[in-house]
């Protein structure tokens, strides 16, 4: 070893940190781009079971607005409806 070698005790701890940092945000970039998988929906289907699941959350609505209570299967669906709703966010934010 020479007298130009840096010991690690040498090295600032603040850059020490930043430069394991950054490494570890470029293996996990690395990591995510190599194992991606494929969507699941193109963005145009995404869009259409966004558009159903919207229309079905709105007659819900106006049927309570008018005073129409929701029945078991009525909030079961609405229940499905906001799960595809999510799935769709997370697929799209993916």
């Amino acid at each position: 070893m020479n007298e130009h070698d840096l010991q690690l005790h040498q090295v600032d701890p603040v850059l020490r940190a930043g430069v394991a940092h950054d490494a570890i945000v470029a293996a996990r970039r690395q990591h995510e781009r190599e194992n991606r998988r494929p969507r699941a929906l193109t963005a145009r289907e995404a869009l259409q079971a966004l558009w159903f699941e919207a229309q079905l959350v709105l007659v819900a609505a106006g049927n309570i607005r008018n005073g129409v209570a929701l029945a078991d299967e009525d909030f079961e669906r609405l229940s499905i409806a906001y799960r595809r709703i999510d799935y769709l966010v997370e697929e799209a934010a993916r």
